[in-house]
C-alpha cells in the first residue's frame, strides 16, 4: 500500500550528536572525525542500497568526498552547541523497482534541494525486515550553513538593528543596541517545509501516474483533510528492535491499538455515511409530502412480502424477527428516529476519536518526560563529579573528556525543570499514567466494537427496508403524475 512519510530534524552538538559519525552510520562507511578525534565506523551495516553527494554549481569539488565535508563543516562552526546540519528522512514506495525509487528520489532533491543551493548528502536505505513489510526510504543530510557564490561557507543569519526616525540604532535597556536577527536562508522555515512536503507528493502520485498505477499519497495530516484519524506514538530504534525480536513493548502496543481503532473508524463511518446518504432523498422526498409513524408500518410490511416471496416463510420470519427486534431496542418509531440515531452514532465514534487523540497527546508527553528523566539520572553522576572539582586543569579537562554528556545533562535538566521546578519527577506516578491511559485506550476499543455492531444493523435496515422504501414512494409519485 502506498505510504507518505516527510520529516526533519536536526543535528546539533547541543544534543551531543557529531555530524561525521552520523553521515557515517547514514552511509554504512568510516569516517575519521578530526574535530573529536574518532573514527566511527559503521562499514559493516547493513541495508544500504545508494548514497550519493550532491552538489550546486558553486560548491567545491572537493565536497563531493564525504570525509571532507563533514570537518568542514564541524571545524566551521564554533559554538559548542551549533546545529551542523539538517537530517531528511523520507519513505519510498513498495510499489516501485529499487531502481525506478532512486530515480525518483534524486529527481526530488535536485529541483528542491540542491537547485535552491543545498548540499545534500544521500543515502537509500532497504533494511532487511526479518520478513515484514519492506520499508525503503531515503536519508538526506544538509548543511544548515549555506555556501557563498564563491564557494565559501556564509552567515546562516544577520543582524538588523532597530533604527529611530533619525536612523540611528536604538539602545535597550542595558546599553546594547536593539537588532533583529535574520536568517539568510528560508530552509528552516514550516512554509518551506510545507512546500517540501507537497512537492514530495506530488512526485510519488506523478512516478505512479507515469507507471499507470491507481495508488496515489497525501503530504497533509489527517487533521488539514477534515480527518481525525488517530497518529501512533514513534517508536524509535530501540522499539523497534525489541518489536522485531517478538518483544512486545508498551509502544508497540499502543500504536497497535491505535491501528486497530483507525480501521474501525472508517468501517464505521462507511456504513454511517451509507445510511445518511440514502437520507438525502429521504429528506427531499419530506419536504413534498409529510411523513409519519406510518411510514415504517408500511416499510417494514413491504419488507416481510418481499422476504417471503424470496426466501419462504421461515427465512423471512427469522429476518423479520431481527429487523424487528432491532427497532425494539433503539426505540425506533418512524424513519426519523432511525436518522437520529445514525447521526448518534455518528457523534459516538466521532467523540472516541477525540478522547484517544487526547490520550495519544498525553502519553507522547508523558514519555518524553520520562525518557529526558532516563537521560537526567543517566549523567547525573558525571555532572556531579565535575561539579565537586576545585576549578583548574584537571577540571577542565574532564569538561573536554565528558563534553557530550555534560551537556545532554544540561538540556534535559533545564526541559524538566520547566515542569518540575524542583527536579522531584514523580517518575511512578508518570507510569501509571500511562498504564491507565493505554487500558483507557483498550476500554474505547471496546465501544468502537459496540458501535461498529450497531452500525452494521442500521446499515442492514437501510438497505433493506428504508432504500427500498424511498424507491417505492418515488416509483409512486411518478406513476400518480402519469395518470393525472
Amino acid at each position: 500500500m502506498a505510504l507518505y512519510h516527510f520529516h526533519v530534524t536536526q543535528i546539533s552538538r547541543g544534543k551531543g550528536q557529531s555530524v561525521c559519525a552520523a553521515a557515517a552510520y547514514r552511509s554504512g562507511e568510516k569516517i575519521h572525525d578530526s574535530y573529536y578525534g574518532e573514527d566511527p565506523d559503521y562499514t559493516k551495516k547493513g541495508g544500504v542500497l545508494y548514497t550519493e553527494i550532491m552538489l550546486p554549481e558553486h560548491a567545491p569539488k572537493e565536497y563531493s568526498d564525504r570525509e571532507t565535508l563533514w570537518n568542514a563543516v564541524e571545524f566551521t562552526e564554533k559554538n559548542g552547541r551549533a546545529q551542523l546540519a539538517f537530517s531528511f528522512d523520507f519513505a519510498l514506495q513498495n510499489e516501485l523497482t529499487e531502481e525506478e525509487n532512486i530515480a525518483m528520489a534524486r529527481k526530488f532533491i535536485l529541483e528542491n534541494f540542491v537547485s535552491h543551493g543545498m548540499i545534500c548528502d544521500v543515502a537509500i536505505h532497504a533494511p532487511d525486515k526479518g520478513g515484514g513489510p519492506p520499508n525503503p526510504h531515503v536519508h538526506v543530510m544538509v548543511p544548515i550553513r549555506p555556501l557563498n557564490a564563491d564557494g565559501t561557507w556564509g552567515e546562516k543569519q544577520h543582524r538588523e538593528y532597530l533604527l529611530d526616525e533619525e536612523g540611528n540604532r536604538i539602545r535597550g535597556s542595558d546599553g546594547k543596541y536593539i537588532f533583529n536577527a535574520v536568517k539568510t536562508t528560508d530552509w528552516s522555515e514550516p512554509e518551506t517545509l510545507n512546500i517540501w512536503r507537497e512537492n514530495w507528493a506530488k512526485c510519488i502520485n506523478e512516478t505512479f501516474e507515469a507507471k499507470g498505477l491507481s495508488e496515489r499519497v497525501d503530504h497533509r495530516s489527517y487533521e488539514s483533510m477534515g480527518e481525525e484519524y488517530l497518529p501512533q506514538v514513534h517508536e524509535g530504534p530501540n522499539v523497534r528492535a525489541m518489536e522485531k525480536k517478538g518483544i512486545r513493548t508498551d509502544i508497540g502496543d499502543w500504536n497497535r491499538l491505535v491501528k486497530w481503532i483507525n480501521a474501525q473508524i472508517r468501517k464505521v463511518k462507511k456504513l454511517i455515511g451509507s445510511v445518511l446518504d440514502t437520507y438525502k432523498d429521504y429528506e427531499a422526498e419530506k419536504s413534498r409530502q409529510e411523513m409519519n409513524s406510518i411510514d415504517l408500518e408500511v416499510a417494514l410490511h413491504n419488507y416481510g412480502v418481499n422476504l417471503r416471496k424470496r426466501y419462504g416463510k421461515t427465512t423471512g420470519v427469522k429476518a423479520m424477527a431481527e429487523t424487528i427486534e432491532f427497532i425494539r431496542k433503539n426505540s425506533i418509531t418512524c424513519l426519523d428516529d432511525f436518522k437520529v440515531l445514525t447521526e448518534k452514532l455518528y457523534g459516538t465514534v466521532s467523540d472516541v476519536q477525540s478522547e484517544i487523540h487526547d490520550m495519544d497527546k498525553d502519553i507522547k508527553s508523558i514519555k518524553q518526560t520520562l525518557d529526558q528523566y532516563e537521560k537526567y539520572k543517566k549523567h547525573l553522576p558525571i555532572y556531579r563529579e565535575w561539579y565537586s572539582m576545585p576549578k583548574g586543569n584537571r577540571k577542565d579537562r574532564f569538561a573536554v573528556e565528558h563534553e557530550g554528556e555534560l551537556k545532554i545533562f544540561r538540556t534535559v535538566r533545564r526541559e524538566l525543570s520547566e515542569k518540575y521546578p524542583d527536579l522531584k519527577i514523580p517518575e511512578k506516578e508518570l507510569q501509571k499514567r500511562v498504564s491507565e491511559l493505554q487500558k483507557a485506550g483498550i476500554d474505547k476499543r471496546k465501544e468502537l466494537e459496540e458501535a461498529r455492531e450497531i452500525a452494521k444493523e442500521a446499515y442492514k435496515f437501510n438497505k433493506q427496508i428504508a432504500e427500498p422504501y424511498l424507491k417505492m414512494r418515488s416509483k409512486t409519485k411518478l406513476k400518480t403524475k402519469g395518470e393525472i
